[in-house]
């Protein structure tokens, strides 16, 4: 009896034990695990194994590149330039761009205190539609000194003594601009001119009204008693027997002002005492075509020309209304800028100094010329990924500026 009640002890204990175990860890239910709200999920940084890996599947994104764009004026064809330049930067996989556009109101000042504004903020480039020459030189100067490129974008500014330190000029040549529409003028026998230019000493203006005379200069006739260089920086009243600008205003590249221009050389010289007007931009004409008909005359009655070659402008043509124009679309001149910058960051080689080209129309062989796109930048872009037209600078329908030289 002594040796079984040891025995018993140990069986008592073993199940005791046993019993234990299973209270300690009971079976999980369905019902319970259902039960268990999940975890809210968490943004978790990739590892660094995991940046190396994609940057070395080309997937790293481009660094990103600061651009101060400067316009002089709230004009139709700067706002088309530089929406250009930006949406193409945008839509380019290889760019990452951030470009900040201040508009000014015509003024130097302005141009200086924007350029000094964007190397303050640490731009790393600057691009600037101009006021005047003398004001830019002193911007590229600057730019210079802070090391940041300066591109200057549409008027000429060649002649000033560091342009070659610019990092890139685009602007279409305006003295041809203006040799076209002189020369459909003298075809025409246009001998009597009213000249409205856009703003005086930006150099665009002065410019086309060279290349008007210049035209009827290079083409033996009779400007009176001066170069044409004289006459369009002189501007007297007094011309030759084939050609005679018999009123000069400025119109500052608008409308309105173009129009009361328009209304005083009418007013001025009466109906008769003129028989050609060149406007120097569509805007310009939008408004002189206004002024001729308020004041009972026919635009059709005489030459009328301009540039820019704005889409209503295909349609005046078309229509009689204006004689000729010459296509300068902003969007190509954009798109320029675009591609010099681009190949600047990129440290691959490009040209520097270059000019668009033109194409000149006249209501006789309007329906003959290839038109690009000027107000509409979505279809500049769409025609200009189906290869519609020539955009690549290294093309050599693209001229080099040789004011450069």
């Amino acid at each position: 009896m002594r040796k079984l009640i040891p025995i018993m002890l140990c069986i008592v204990m073993v199940l005791m034990v046993l019993a234990g175990c299973q209270s300690a860890a009971p079976a999980e239910t369905p019902k319970a695990a259902e039960s268990v709200a999940p975890a809210e999920p968490k943004e978790v940084e990739p590892s660094k194994s995991a940046e190396e890996a994609e940057e070395s599947a080309g997937g790293g994104a481009a660094e990103v590149k600061k651009i101060g764009f400067y316009s002089d004026a709230a004009d139709d064809y700067y706002k088309v330039l530089v929406e250009t330049f930006t949406k193409l930067g945008e839509l380019d996989p290889e760019c990452n761009w951030e470009v900040t556009s201040v508009v000014g109101a015509s003024t130097a000042a302005e141009q200086l205190a924007a350029v000094e504004n964007f190397i303050t903020a640490g731009m790393d480039a600057i691009c600037v539609i101009q006021n005047n020459a003398d004001t830019t030189s002193e911007c590229i100067a600057k730019a210079k000194e802070a090391g940041i490129p300066y591109f200057g974008v549409t008027h000429d500014f060649s002649h000033v003594s560091n342009a070659k330190d610019a990092a890139g000029a685009c602007g279409y040549d305006f003295v041809q601009s203006g040799i076209y529409a002189g020369e459909d003028a003298l075809s025409r026998g246009i001998k009597k001119v009213i000249m409205i230019e856009g703003v005086l000493g930006q150099g665009s203006a002065g410019a086309q009204s060279l290349g008007f005379i210049k035209a009827y200069e290079d083409a033996g006739l009779d400007i009176g008693n001066q170069t044409a260089v004289e006459y369009a920086t002189n501007k007297p009243l007094k011309g030759g027997k084939d050609l005679e600008i018999v009123f000069w205003g400025s119109g500052n590249w608008f409308a309105d002002p173009a129009k009361k221009i328009m209304t005083d050389a009418i007013t001025s010289l009466g109906p008769n005492g003129w028989d050609g007007a060149y406007v120097q931009n569509d805007e310009m004409m939008d408004g002189a075509i206004q002024a001729i008909q308020e004041a009972g005359l026919n635009p059709s009655d005489y030459w009328l020309g301009a540039s820019n070659g704005k889409e209503k402008s295909w349609d005046w043509v078309k229509q009689g209304i204006t004689t000729m124009d010459v296509n300068q679309t902003a969007a190509l001149e954009g798109d320029v800028v675009y591609q010099q910058v681009k190949a600047y960051f990129a440290g691959q080689p490009y040209r520097k100094y270059i000019h668009p080209y033109l194409t000149p129309f006249s209501k006789d062989d309007i329906g003959t010329k290839q038109l690009l796109p000027f107000s509409d930048v979505e279809e500049y872009i769409t025609q200009r990924n189906a290869g519609k037209f020539v955009y690549d600078i290294n093309d050599p329908k693209f001229l080099d500026n040789k004011g450069f030289q």
